[in-house]
């Protein structure tokens, strides 16, 4: 009786795991491996787990002039298309390590607020607490020097510095210029790369009127871009003469219809990078130096001055914390009145719904000796710091690369569709176009801290100082000054 008792109860005990296994299946529950979800490039081991760990992520809240925490996690019901992708890109990481969670930690974090992020970040930090796995927040802040002793090196993060370092791979999903530029000292410290949806959000990219086009019979932009043939004059030739006096006060003003918009701010202290002239360089040894090619930006202040000047564009003096409600070249472009507009790509969103079609191609080269279309994001997109009391170097290395590539699969297609989106078609030369721009993106070391002399072009312009030679000499002790101050926090 007793062998009996004991069989049966063997029995069950096996037809409970045969069920029980069968019910994982059934439910989805098996998972995909690591090498499934990104590829065969990874560095990462197959049976690497983190069995209900929860990965947190201090980050800015959103707020009137941005969304942030939709970069990092968004609700499953949730049925914007690039939320969606998010969604389904935490669950699959979240499935593949045994993740209970993905979790944002939102805090006050714009540029006027960012005392009370950097103080809850630094105490947290200081008190040896380990709340975080990794930090993103404003890149215009987050840059300042003496932060960079509170986050680790990405060099020395498992999994993330093996990926930095391999050439057999692509890992574009981090963007080239950042380990090129930012990297000082063999610390890297802060990384830009496809999990920043922010960045795209901040890319500038040059906006058209395809009504406007088609009126004046304009030559097919698209083509000239593939063919390399647009330049700034034949942007400035094709703005000419689209100046109409709408409200008959014969003034250039708001109530117009016009060739060209732009801020005169944040756009305009693009446009160096744009015609491929960068504020710093890295010399021989390595290090880092402030070297501005002042013959060629003599003649590109000079043109822009003079392109400013024209009746037929209108620069708006208003500042990156304008709402788009309350932005003029918002309201001009939304409206159909003018042919280009110079503006980051995450104003498509709210020019959707437009009565006239418009599309979206990389900003001119300089000249046809350029090689290739450049741009740069708006400072303020986030950036991603390894905080030094992480708990876990090895969960943070894995998830965040993990994180990342899938981004670059699934997230910023998305975008792609949401950008491009007009009414209910899709503008897929414009996809064709965000491609060129993507190939030139543009991270300087100069722009990136906001040192002063990256500003140099766009001070001569808002100023209207013709010099470009005087201004640059003028200022170049208090630039060396603030990039000495800089780069003593990088020392050994």
């Amino acid at each position: 009786m007793k062998r009996i008792s004991l069989f049966v109860l063997c029995l069950i005990m096996v037809v409970t795991s045969v069920v029980s296994c069968g019910s994982k299946e059934k439910e989805g529950k098996k998972v995909k491996s690591i090498k499934e979800v990104v590829g065969e490039e990874s560095h990462i081991p197959d049976d690497l787990a983190f069995e209900g760990e929860v990965f947190k992520i201090l980050c800015r809240e959103d707020n009137d002039y941005g969304d942030y925490v939709y970069e990092i996690v968004a609700d499953e019901g949730d049925t914007n298309n690039v939320n969606q992708a998010v969604y389904e890109r935490n669950r699959t990481v979240m499935d593949t390590f045994g993740l209970a969670d993905i979790q944002a930690v939102p805090i006050a974090g714009d540029y006027a607020s960012k005392d009370i992020f950097i103080n809850k970040m630094r105490n947290s930090i200081d008190a040896g607490l380990g709340e975080y796995d990794l930090i993103m927040s404003q890149q215009g802040y987050m840059n300042e020097g003496e932060l960079v002793q509170y986050f680790y090196n990405y060099y020395d993060v498992p999994y993330i510095s093996d990926t930095l370092k391999c050439t057999k791979h692509d890992h574009s999903y981090y963007y080239d210029d950042v380990k090129s530029e930012i990297t000082i000292n063999g610390k890297l410290k802060y990384m830009v790369g496809d999990f920043s949806l922010t960045y795209w959000e901040h890319v500038y990219a040059l906006y058209f009127n395809k009504q406007i086009a088609e009126e004046y019979n304009l030559e097919d932009i698209y083509e000239l871009v593939r063919n390399g043939e647009w330049t700034f004059d034949k942007m400035i030739e094709m703005t000419t003469g689209k100046w109409k006096d709408l409200n008959a006060d014969d003034w250039s003003g708001s109530e117009d219809s016009f060739g060209y918009l732009s801020e005169l701010l944040n756009p305009v202290n693009s446009m160096d990078v744009h015609f491929g002239v960068d504020p710093t360089h890295k010399d021989e040894n390595g290090n880092i130096v402030i070297e501005y090619d002042v013959g060629k930006m003599t003649n590109i202040l000079t043109k822009v001055l003079e392109f400013r000047d024209s009746n037929d564009t209108y620069f708006a003096d208003v500042s990156s914390n304008v709402t788009i409600a309350d932005n003029p070249c918002d309201k001009i472009f939304s409206e159909g009145r003018a042919l280009f507009y110079h503006a980051i790509l995450g104003k498509a969103d709210s020019f959707r719904s437009m009565d006239t079609d418009f599309g979206i191609v990389p900003y001119p080269k300089w000249d046809g000796n350029q090689d290739r279309y450049l741009t740069r994001s708006m400072d303020g997109y986030s950036v991603a710091c390894v905080p030094v009391d992480a708990s876990n170097l090895e969960l943070t290395g894995a998830v965040f690369d993990t994180l990342s590539a899938v981004s670059q699969t699934t997230v910023i297609p998305a975008y792609y569709d949401m950008a491009l989106s007009y009414k209910y078609t899709r503008d897929d030369e414009s996809a064709e176009m965000l491609d060129i721009i993507r190939d030139g993106f543009r991270v300087n070391f100069g722009k990136f801290y906001s040192i002063d002399c990256g500003k140099a072009l766009r001070d001569t312009v808002y100023y209207k100082n013709p010099s470009f030679s005087s201004f640059y000499q003028s200022n170049l002790p208090g630039y060396q000054i603030k990039l000495d101050e800089l780069l003593k926090y990088y020392e050994d």
